[in-house]
């Protein structure tokens, strides 16, 4: 399954092109991550940890926002 790809180490610029999808979960939370400049350059592990996020609950979100579209 392709959203298995998704992990903490992978920047939020790719997350968000490669799975576009998932801009709602960011904008949910209501994080600036999205049209960033410094995206390209922050993990998800990263952001997680700036806005206090569980980082392993807040990849479970993306991929459950993956499996809904993959359907």
């Amino acid at each position: 399954m392709e959203s298995e790809g998704v992990d903490l180490d992978l920047p939020v610029a790719t997350v968000l092109a490669r799975w576009p999808q998932t801009v709602r979960v960011f904008l949910r939370r209501r994080m600036a991550c999205v049209g960033c400049a410094i995206a390209p350059f922050h993990t998800l592990a990263d952001v997680a940890k700036i806005y206090g996020l569980p980082a392993h609950e807040f990849v479970g979100e993306l991929q459950q926002s993956i499996r809904e579209e993959e359907r």
